[in-house]
């Protein structure tokens, strides 16, 4: 019974440094899309939005000036679930390919993007 339970103690111990490990590596992770995105959007609407992506790639975005976006990019460069709660302008695309597509409701069309 002894023997089962050190071997017990020992896996946990283990896997709880590894859990440990993990949480610094995210903890010290740095977007390599970290800072200002300018886009220009067109289609059946044209515009410009601001995308601000933080050090763990989580991004806050502006369209006009009252449309606020929130979202993600991965370490592919793929953009998620960037969405306005309150108009629903979704934002799909690629921060390497540095392009995409929007959809507001039945409007739709492409954007571009740069680093600033």
């Amino acid at each position: 019974m002894k023997k089962y339970l050190f071997i017990i103690m020992a896996l946990l111990s283990v896997l709880s440094c590894e859990a440990y490990w993990e949480r610094q590596a995210m903890k010290n992770y740095e977007s390599p899309f970290k800072g200002n995105w300018v886009a220009t959007y067109t289609g059946d609407e044209e515009g410009t939005f601001i995308l601000e992506v933080g050090n763990s790639g989580s991004i806050f975005g502006t369209r006009n000036t009252d449309d606020y976006l929130g979202g993600k990019v991965l370490e592919t460069g793929a953009l998620l679930g960037l969405t306005s709660p309150t108009t629903g302008f979704m934002i799909q695309g690629n921060l390497i390919t540095k392009a995409g597509n929007w959809k507001i409701g039945e409007l739709s069309g492409s954007w571009t993007i740069e680093k600033q």
